[in-house]
């Protein structure tokens, strides 16, 4: 059986616009793998924009984090921003972290109770 671990933004927060790397809130999922195995990493940001955004993955093996860069994705020029992608991999035995991350220049401000919005991360892993 897989081991599943999901976050989901629970919680109304304001973008940054510094255009700097910053965690998305409530985002960031922890978890411990027996043995090693593959893993299946997915996320979604969906929010007002009138601008632009990007996202990608940071992944935590033991304490040094990564930037998955090949898990960017860039929406721009448009009223409302969807980004989603899934990584996979496979990880070593051990504990692990993951984060999605976000780059701005226009704020926004993210309401999950508004039918549109959303914010979602969940690992997948295969180790038993």
């Amino acid at each position: 059986m897989p081991q599943i671990v999901s976050a989901v933004g629970v919680t109304k927060w304001n973008s940054n616009s510094n255009n700097l790397w910053l965690p998305v809130p409530e985002l960031d999922v922890t978890w411990t793998m027996v043995n090693a195995g593959p893993v299946a990493i997915s996320f979604n940001l969906s929010v007002p924009m009138n601008g632009s955004i990007v996202t990608h993955l940071k992944l935590f093996t033991g304490t040094t984090g990564t930037v998955l860069t090949s898990t960017s994705v860039v929406v721009g020029n448009t009223a409302y921003a969807a980004n989603v992608g899934t990584y996979y991999t496979t990880l070593p035995a051990g504990m692990h972290r993951v984060i999605l991350e976000y780059r701005t220049n226009s704020g926004f401000s993210f309401d999950p109770g508004s039918d549109f919005e959303a914010a979602r991360l969940q690992v997948m892993s295969f180790d038993q």
